[in-house]
């Protein structure tokens, strides 16, 4: 893997992940600074996606399957948190990203069931965050 890619790795494993949960259930002075920052991060990815279809270009690649997270997973964090992340308004690129994403034949069949990440999730962390 070369250094780019060990970074993006990185990036998502140890700093993404524990701010989107933060963003979504953490307490709401630290929800609301960790919401800021995620919101950040999702508008530099709309960025680099420019016109490509996936992040390494027409094809699915490493990065992607990297992000697998914003594929995937942030939706679920949305829906078992109540807590809105991302619109098509805002991102659409990355949205786009994301339904072609879940819907590639190589992703389809190593990803979980969404509706039980979200049980997961609800029984992991609570469910809908009504102090928002």
């Amino acid at each position: 893997m070369d250094q780019e890619k060990f970074e993006f790795s990185v990036f998502f494993s140890q700093y993404n992940l524990p701010l989107t949960v933060k963003a979504c259930w953490g307490e709401e002075k630290e929800r609301e600074k960790a919401l800021a920052e995620v919101s950040e991060i999702l508008r530099l990815l709309e960025n680099e996606l420019k016109e490509k279809r996936f992040f390494g270009g027409q094809t699915l690649g490493m990065v992607d399957i990297v992000a697998n997270f914003i594929g995937l997973w942030l939706g679920a964090f949305e829906e078992a948190s109540g807590v809105q992340l991302m619109t098509r308004e805002k991102l659409p690129k990355l949205c786009d990203w994301i339904d072609e994403f879940v819907s590639s034949s190589i992703t389809k069949e190593s990803l979980p069931p969404r509706d039980k990440l979200i049980v997961y999730l609800r029984n992991r962390f609570g469910g809908a965050n009504v102090s928002k």
